[in-house]
């Protein structure tokens, strides 16, 4: 039986200020996985590994990107993987090594991932083709490959995070009975803390502590976006950073003379998504996935919610944390840090791979204070797919077994699917809504989630109307009733007068 461990962690970030100083992502997670071998005291801990995962990346397009990371580092690893899309397959990718461990499937897995998005924009603007996308995927990917959004939301112009996860927000804020106001001040008080850890982060693409007047405070700067999100509060993801960890077993590590005092002990772990589609859920301001999950890693690890010392919530933006400790019922005024990076409107979103910064920061933190425990919460698409990791130095009392995802999702119980109606007529009830804006900073269009009077899910727009506009940003438009009078091409127009 086996008591999955983290030996060794590696992390970092590039700052090119030219095209002459890019550096390729196989190159940077090279850079990384040897700062892990080196953090676990073994220097040629990779070439002895026998599993190789590599996390999807956004900014380069490779043929194999396994067995190219595998050549760069010497290695010929017996499993070899690359991943699907979404923000939660490094926690997934953990919790599937230790899978493999247990099962005897492999004895060292090696997990990596980079973006190079401010390199890539970087080589545009300069006019240089550095061959990120010269390449077609040839090998087949490991985990969920499903797309995230359905025409009828596109088409209404949720077709983005940053379009999507405001319209989460506001229903959030209208489940809580937050007004505009009071809600603005919670998001100013997210950046802030958020900030202060990223601004004491070696890592962060932005070490810089803001005020929360300063992140709600729109500005040239700090335009708006979606509202209610200024540009601080949205994921950055132009930036170049990687990192990697090193999953193994207690009896290798003792083979290989990795000392006790670098072990981090998976206590558990488990993966599961909500409602596919945004559309479908009756709820937009809940989870189940995410407590259920979280219930489950808990269970394993034999600890209570209330045991566990520190958190990196995934916060893309910000409703993810809120959302998580919403279902949680843990309050804002509770004192445990949300954060060891730094969050990705701060320390950096590198695509499908923050979250194995997240869970470097936690191993760090349970090696400096080996009595607590950590969590990392991960999230893929529109807080759709979600995986939870429980960690701490102490050894567990009980080896790894988890119920695996396929039946722990088959298990799960979600609320039925909601009929959509794709083109209502009549009543409209908004259930969230976002106001985007131009590169400007000027409101553009209205974005509406709602539901018509039979109980169906329905999309709208609003008409181009500065005033109406203003009204939604400074009320509370959750819950306002409207009426569908027209279409304009496949979006339905909402009006309010």
């Amino acid at each position: 039986m086996v008591k999955p461990i983290i030996v060794g962690v590696g992390q970092h970030t590039f700052r090119p200020e030219t095209v002459e100083q890019i550096v390729g992502p196989f190159d940077a997670m090279k850079l990384v996985v040897e700062s892990a071998c080196d953090d676990a005291g073994v220097a040629d801990l990779a070439r002895r590994a026998d599993a190789l995962h590599v996390v999807n990346m956004f900014s380069w397009s490779p043929k194999d990107a396994p067995t190219t990371l595998a050549e760069k580092l010497g290695a010929n690893p017996a499993i070899k993987e690359y991943t699907a899309i979404g923000g939660n397959t490094p926690q997934w990718l953990v919790n599937r090594a230790a899978d493999n461990l247990a099962a005897g499937k492999c004895k060292i897995a090696v997990l990596a991932g980079c973006e190079v998005m401010h390199s890539l924009r970087l080589a545009g603007r300069s006019g240089v083709d550095i061959g990120a996308f010269s390449e077609a995927i040839s090998i087949p990917m490991v985990g969920i490959q499903r797309d995230g959004t359905l025409d009828v939301e596109m088409s209404h112009g949720a077709d983005l995070p940053v379009r999507i996860y405001p319209l989460l927000e506001t229903a959030l804020r209208a489940k809580q009975k937050l007004s505009p106001e009071a809600h603005r001040q919670r998001l100013g008080q997210f950046g802030e803390s958020f900030s202060k850890v990223a601004s004491q982060n070696p890592y962060a693409w932005f070490p810089v502590a803001r005020t929360a007047e300063e992140i709600v405070t729109v500005t040239p700067k700090n335009r708006m976006l979606g509202y209610p999100y200024t540009r601080y509060l949205n994921s950055e993801l132009y930036v170049d950073q990687a990192a990697a960890v090193i999953v193994t077993t207690p009896e290798t590590a003792k083979e290989l003379g990795i000392p006790e005092s670098k072990w981090v002990y998976v206590h558990g772990g488990q993966d599961a998504h909500d409602s596919w589609f945004v559309s479908h859920r009756p709820d937009l301001a809940d989870s189940p996935a995410i407590k259920a999950t979280v219930a489950d890693s808990l269970a394993q690890a034999e600890r209570s919610l209330d045991e566990i010392a520190f958190f990196d919530f995934y916060s893309c933006f910000p409703v993810m944390p809120f959302l998580t400790q919403h279902v949680l019922g843990i309050p804002d005024s509770d004192p445990r840090p949300r954060t060891l990076t730094g969050g990705l409107p701060f320390f950096g979103g590198p695509g499908n791979n923050y979250v194995m910064h997240s869970i470097a920061e936690v191993v760090e933190r349970c090696r400096r204070e080996p009595d607590k425990f950590g969590m990392v919460t991960s999230n893929g698409y529109y807080a759709t797919k979600h995986g939870v990791g429980v960690y701490g130095a102490s050894a567990p009392t009980r080896d790894w077994a988890r119920t695996t995802p396929e039946e722990f999702q088959k298990q799960l119980t979600l609320p039925a699917d909601m009929a959509i109606d794709l083109e209502p007529s009549g009543r409209f009830t908004v259930d969230a809504y976002t106001i985007w804006h131009d590169r400007q900073g000027e409101p553009e269009q209205g974005i509406l989630c709602g539901h018509t009077e039979q109980g169906k899910r329905a999309w709208g727009r609003t008409p181009v109307d500065p005033q109406l506009f203003q009204a939604m940003m400074t009320q509370e438009w959750v819950g306002k009733i409207g009426t569908v009078r027209r279409r304009e091409g496949s979006a339905n127009i909402v009006d309010f007068s």
